[in-house]
């Protein structure tokens, strides 16, 4: 019954530390066996063999049992709500525990941080009560069923599927177990609430009499109040993400004192402005899933302070906890370190968007989810907005939801992405920021440029969808940010790929997504959607964000005069040392260090360099690296890179030189085993049109297959010394010249005409398979990583080196990698440095790799390819933009190729 929310739960309460003394965990290895159906539950329960033990957290579907199943949208069962599948799994788990000495004459609760599925509690065989939100933490009062001085028995019964399944309905794999943390706890004091503003000014409540400390980071006492009094810290430290200072609350009473951290700072909306302190601060933020490719929701300690690193290392600096409150230990995190959080109640009906959230039946959940949240993380300084949910339509039980948070806590404003979904103007009583999905950059400039009377800012809560190689078209978005006030920034969605760890047959390991267990329906790979690997690896795409949204800009004025921008808004520049480096085509000509960075929030500072005058393609690149330690990173961490160029005198092109004709056949002998072959297909892209998922996106993959791209093979239709045309009738038509300079290098010259209506091609280039042993690669042009017309900003032109195999990037479903535009000139050689010269005239685009493109396409996983003992070398005049079409925009129209004619060259030279 959706009317019962849980039964006998206490109240929720904040996070706090308690003395050793009244906190026992339960951690650890439980029993456990699986039964069928809840029926069967107090059956197994009472057996006696056929137990085993399991990790506590843990998930019984990634401990040898049942199975994850990976959805999107669709519940993973035919059951409309609030009914579900008779064939129901039902976890049970139990083990022993003694109540700790001294705790006699106090309470004892039961806290359990998380299940996946509607918990059922017994102590003793006694019925204790009922949760059935799965993401924030369910106390129950014990001390009338506890033995003291005996060992006692604590039995969960977790039901896999149950009317709250349809409100926990987010993208994601769906699991079984209990998910985080279990103790037992003797509490004094239950609860506590923390106010503190901008100037220091703060008060406490609790649930008991007694004494608040405030301690700084030194631990000296600065405040003191009465519970339920407050005061002033004079000299206070802000909290920001730039600038997370903490100070202690300590709450003494009845002989217990209790703590946390707390900050000082205030948030408002005004004027299409999110302010935080009184300043407007731009988002650059992820939305994150709890996910690790081996225990599936159960996240350690070590991986969220590994998250929390490796996004304050790219400059990220909020998150949105997609789609429930995350651990309790991530917002501690973000108090640390300095992230602003949007924390989202335990809500997505996404199959049945427009039906529960109106549905009065439901109305308890969507309320006591809510307050779930609020209560336990409302001391948090990093929590910024509270936000109602995810993808649940939006009616009465919103609204209902939203009343009960603006009494409780009008410190925060409040987001709700559904309030707004069909109406950017609507909604304005379950949210105070415009926050809408994928929506283009057009939309969202119109926007800023026409609803002046709306005062919500605009913050994309999901843009920018990172599965697989993506995030095409993210600095068009920051310009956008960047250009216009009321647009504050947006949150990519998302921060890790669900793969599940496994091994094939043969012994490699891959990751898995939906389908891969026998799970149906299923999604596919679209799980597999983050901007980090599930090992953490950064995708080449997260380079993109860490420029777009790092804290310094370099402004040429002139000459060898520049202006170094402070984009923070709370912190001096300072905290950085910067460098210089001057480069003419590729190698080092001069560098220093630049003066002390005395630039205040949202100022500049103006430098001017020396240098000398010289030849060549010339570029000046500063860097800005940590001065001291921080907690997320290392003294000397980079935290902003800036290239520009520099007066040149750019020499070494082919300048129309009196040339000689070839024959094919006289190109690179021994060298290239075949080739130059015209190519326009390119291994899909999940944004081309989800190649895995059944249900494809619009992108342009559909099409292309219809004009046979995948499967081109122009018919020599014309050969004479030096040229040769090949031709698929209504097609395309491919010119090629070969001709030999001055120098030795031998001058390829192509023409490509589309033909009538044949537009927007995945790329126009050639494809030469070389030699195998050609491993070594150098380049001068854009790098060090990959990179796409319309995701090329992080990228600098210089000299690189690495080798054929380090070109592979690993998207979860492969796909098109590695290319890498405006190569000036590259080298393919092998170990005693023999090998082939390609120079772009005057650039062209490139990539390296030991799989055609046909190997790309087929493979479903990493693990299917074989990588191949030749060197399969592209030469690019265009390839398409990559967009974020999978879920959002396509690629911009001028990142297409909608052009009929192309014209490029290059020159070939054997080393």
């Amino acid at each position: 019954m959706p009317e019962l929310a849980s039964l006998n739960r206490l109240p929720p309460t904040a996070t706090l530390r308690r003395e050793p003394s009244r906190a026992r965990s339960l951690d650890g290895r439980w029993d456990f066996r699986l039964a069928p159906r809840p029926e069967d539950a107090e059956r197994a329960r009472r057996r006696t063999r056929g137990w085993t033990q399991v990790d506590v957290p843990g998930l019984w579907t990634m401990q040898g049992f049942g199975r994850p199943h990976y959805t999107n949208v669709v519940m993973p069962f035919p059951d409309e709500p609030p009914d579900v599948p008779e064939e129901n799994e039902t976890g049970i788990y139990r083990r022993s525990f003694r109540v700790p000495r001294g705790w006699r004459s106090r309470p004892v609760v039961l806290e359990v941080g998380g299940s996946e599925g509607m918990l059922c509690v017994l102590v003793n065989g006694e019925p204790v009560g009922i949760a059935k939100d799965a993401r924030t933490p369910a106390s129950f009062d014990i001390s009338d069923v506890v033995e003291h001085g005996e060992p006692n028995e604590v039995t969960f019964a977790v039901l896999r599927w149950s009317d709250a399944a349809f409100v926990e309905d987010q993208d994601q794999w769906w699991h079984g177990g209990l998910s985080r943390s279990i103790r037992l706890v003797s509490p004094t004091v239950t609860d506590v609430a923390w106010q503190g503003d901008m100037d220091g000014e703060f008060s406490v409540d609790a649930d008991v009499d007694g004494e608040a400390r405030v301690l700084d980071g030194r631990g000296r006492v600065v405040a003191r109040t009465p519970i339920g009094g407050g005061g002033r810290v004079r000299d206070v430290q802000q909290w920001s993400a730039e600038t997370p200072a903490l100070y202690t609350l300590e709450v003494e009473a009845e002989g217990e004192t209790v703590s946390c951290e707390v900050g000082f700072r205030t948030v408002e909306i005004r004027d299409r402005r999110l302010l935080v302190n009184g300043e407007p601060v731009l988002i650059a933020g992820v939305n994150r899933h709890e996910h690790d490719d081996t225990h599936g929701r159960v996240v350690s300690r070590a991986s969220m302070e590994t998250d929390v690193r490796l996004m304050k290392r790219f400059n990220v600096n909020a998150v949105r906890t997609s789609h429930y409150p995350n651990d309790p230990y991530w917002l501690e995190l973000c108090d640390r370190h300095g992230l602003y959080v949007v924390d989202e109640a335990n809500i997505e009906s996404h199959a049945y968007y427009d039906e529960l959230c109106s549905d009065p039946a439901y109305r308890g959940q969507w309320v006591e989810r809510v307050a779930n949240m609020v209560e336990r993380d409302k001391n948090h300084p990093s929590v910024i907005f509270w936000s109602l949910g995810n993808e649940s339509g939006y009616g009465a039980n919103h609204d209902a939801a939203a009343g009960w948070v603006r009494a409780r806590d009008p410190s925060r404003p409040l987001h709700y992405e559904g309030a707004i979904a069909r109406d950017w103007m609507t909604g304005r009583a379950a949210t105070d920021v415009v926050c809408p999905m994928y929506a283009d950059v057009e939309s969202v400039v119109r926007w800023a440029q026409t609803n002046t009377d709306d005062p919500r800012p605009l913050i994309l809560c999901e843009y920018s969808h990172a599965m697989g190689n993506s995030n095409g078209g993210l600095s068009d978005y920051w310009a956008a940010f960047r250009a216009h006030d009321a647009l504050q920034g947006g949150f990519i969605w998302e921060w890790v790929d669900h793969g599940i760890a496994q091994v094939d047959a043969r012994g490699r390991a891959y990751w898995a997504y939906g389908g891969d267990f026998g799970d149906e329906p299923n999604d596919g790979n679209f799980c597999a959607d983050g901007i980090v690997w599930p090992d953490r690896a950064p995708h080449p795409a997260l380079h993109e964000l860490k420029f777009l949204a790092q804290p310094v800009d370099v402004e040429a004025l002139g000459g060898t005069r520049f202006r170094i921008h402070n984009r923070h808004h709370f912190a001096s520049l300072e905290r950085y040392r910067g460098t210089w480096e001057l480069e003419a085509d590729g190698t080092h000509a001069k560098s220093g260090r630049l003066p002390l960075l005395r630039a205040a929030p949202g100022s500049s500072l103006d430098v001017e360099l020396a240098w000398p005058d010289g030849d060549g393609e010339r570029f000046v690149t500063f860097r800005f690296f940590l001065r001291a330690e921080a907690e997320w990173a290392e003294a000397g961490h980079e935290v902003a890179t800036v290239q520009l160029p520099a007066p040149s005198r750019p020499g070494g092109a082919w300048r129309g030189e009196r040339t000689t004709r070839v024959d094919v056949e006289e190109l690179l002998p021994g060298l290239l085993l075949d080739g130059p072959r015209l190519q326009l297909w390119r291994a899909p892209t999940d944004n081309d049109g989800l190649p895995l998922v059944a249900q494809r996106s619009a992108g342009p993959l559909e099409r292309w297959l219809e004009l046979g791209l995948d499967r081109l093979e122009p018919e020599l239709v014309s050969s004479q010394r030096g040229e040769l045309v090949h031709e698929a009738p209504g097609v395309v038509r491919h010119t090629h010249r070969y001709s030999r300079l001055p120098s030795g290098e031998i001058l390829v010259q192509n023409v490509v005409e589309l033909g009538r209506g044949v537009r927007d091609v995945p790329r126009v280039g050639v494809m030469l398979v070389l030699r195998p042993g050609l491993e070594q690669l150098e380049w001068y042009g854009r790098g060090p990583w990959e990179a796409y017309v319309d995701r090329l900003a992080s990228t600098r032109v210089g000299l690189f080196r690495s080798t054929v195999a380090e070109q592979y990037v690993p998207y979860i479903n492969p796909q098109e990698h590695g290319h890498r535009p405006d190569m000036r000139r590259l080298t393919l050689t092998d170990a005693d440095g023999r090998g082939l010269e390609v120079r772009g005239i005057p650039t062209i685009g490139f990539g390296a790799s030991h799989f055609t493109a046909d190997d790309l396409t087929a493979a479903r996983h990493t693990s299917d390819l074989e990588p191949r003992d030749e060197v399969y070398l592209s030469l690019d005049v265009a390839q398409r933009g990559l967009g974020t079409a999978s879920c959002g925009p396509d690629t911009g129209q001028q990142y297409r190729l909608l052009e009929g004619r192309y014209e490029f060259a290059y020159t070939l030279r054997e080393l």
